[in-house]
Parts: structure tokens; sequence; C-alpha cells
């Protein structure tokens, strides 16, 4: 277990390496190092995604029922979902703001390392596994829609105000923040609905009731599901853009870490991985 957590911190080591070369490429004088902050983020993510693998084999089940797999799946999946984006279309500026927030993710699970899980899911195997990847890579995708929302505003802002300094030299145009946010969504919201529909088939199976019905995780996911499908409406049906659709867009993630994290601390919920973490150390 030791020797787990030592290599946990080195993966770690490498996200809050990279999040610095990514803000001094940034904020710097000379925009330098952003590729190799993104090739720090991608060792590091190897080296955590080994670390589930090893828990998993460990622990003989799907490595996703606590507080630090949690937040390490959801770093990963925003990190994946950045890698293809950027294999597809390079942007550059964007990792100075992702790859910080998912290293602000990997520190708060790594000190949750020692936690107990939650109890193990009541039905393994295939389906579960495609209803887990589904949602974390609905979360990641979405997270990074997010982002781009995010650097939007700023855009917005720095225009209105006409600040044309570092940050409007670095950053993507407007025009290119509302293409991928755009885009991005309407992914989020196909692998959300997957997940949650997948969620509904593993409850049949099981005989599950109105606990997994009126879970107050359930009940989240599901408005973070309407919202995000009323986005992809509004992009539909009239080809919005601009600082509303943005803005709603920056909720959405407000709702998504309220839906993935928020919800544990304000009430119980069969798909807790906190609540039944809180004891450290061993069984």
């Amino acid at each position: 277990m030791d020797s787990i957590y030592i290599i946990s911190i080195a993966g770690v080591g490498c996200y809050v390496v990279a999040s610095l070369l990514a803000l001094a490429s940034l904020l710097g004088v000379k925009p330098r190092g952003e590729r190799v902050a993104i090739s720090m983020m991608t060792v590091g993510g190897v080296i955590l995604a080994g670390v589930l693998v090893s828990r998993g084999v460990g622990l003989t089940s799907l490595p996703a029922f606590n507080c630090f797999d949690a937040m390490v799946l959801y770093a990963l999946a925003l990190s994946g979902a950045y890698g293809l984006w950027s294999a597809y279309r390079y942007t550059p500026g964007i990792a100075g703001i992702l790859i910080p927030y998912a290293t602000l993710l990997l520190l708060c699970g790594v000190s949750a390392f020692r936690m107990h899980g939650g109890v193990p899911a009541p039905v393994q195997g295939p389906g579960l596994m495609l209803h887990v990847a589904t949602a974390y890579g609905a979360f990641g995708v979405f997270s990074l829609a997010s982002i781009s929302a995010v650097i939007y505003l700023i855009q917005d802002g720095n225009l209105k105000h006409k600040r044309f300094g570092v940050l409007w030299s670095r950053l993507p145009s407007l025009e290119t923040m509302d293409h991928i946010t755009s885009r991005l969504i309407g992914v989020a919201f196909l692998l959300l609905t997957i997940s949650i529909l997948m969620g509904i088939v593993l409850i049949r199976r099981v005989g599950g009731g109105e606990e997994w019905v009126l879970d107050p995780k359930v009940l989240a996911t599901v408005i973070l599901w309407i919202l995000v499908a009323v986005f992809v409406h509004m992009r539909a049906s009239s080809d919005r853009h601009g600082r509303g659709i943005a803005m709603v867009a920056v909720f959405g993630l407000g709702c998504l870490l309220f839906a993935f994290i928020g919800v544990h601390l304000v009430a119980p919920s069969v798909h807790s991985f906190i609540q039944l973490g809180l004891r450290a150390g061993g069984p």
C-alpha cells in the first residue's frame, strides 16, 4: 500500500509541475512550455491510471467507490477529453486553466488515499463498467466545455474593457471558445444519457426501489442532464451564441460539482464514496 501511495504522489507531482509550466506559459513574459506541460500531465495521467488498475486488482472490484478513486477518475477523464480534443484540433491557452483545475482535483483526492471506500455496487460486470465509464466521460467532456466557456467569458471581459494584454494574446478567440463549448456539450449530453440509461438497467437488474430512484445523487445528476439538454436545445433551435450561453455552461459546471461531490456532503446517498469513507486507516 505504501509503494502505491508513493507512486500516486509521483503522479500528482507530475500534475503539479505541469500546472506550474502551464501557468508560466499562460502568464509569463514569453509563451513557452505549454506542450511540455501537456507532456508532463500525460506522464502523470499514465502513472495514476496504473495506480487505479493496481488498486482494482487488489480490491477485485471496479476502483471507483472511494474519494481518491473518484477524484482521480474525474481528473483523468478531463485530461483524456482534452488530449483527444488536442489531437483533433490543438488550441493553445486552454492548458493554462485546465491543468491547474485537474491538479486541484487530484490534491483533494490524494488526501483521501487511505480512506475506506463505500459499499461495493450490488452488481458488477460490463454493465457497471459502461455506466461508470460513460458517467466519468460525460463529466470530463462537460468540464472541458465549461472551462472553454470560462475562457470565453475572460476574453469577452477583456474585449469589453479593452484589456489587450498577455491573457488576450495567449487565450483563444471568442469564436474558437464558443465553437469548442457547443461541440463538446453535445458529446457530454450523449455520454450522460447513456450513463443514466445504463444506471436504470442496473437498478432494474438488482430489483432496486425508491432508495435508488429518489437518491439525492441520482436526482442531482438528472437535474444536470436537464440543464445540458436545455443547452443543446438552445443551440440547436436558435443557434444562440455569446455570453449568456457561456454563463449557462459555467453554471452547469457548478451543478456537476454538486452532483459529483457536494451532494455527499449534505445528504446520505447510496452512491456515497465520501460519507462511507471518513475513517482513515485499515479495517
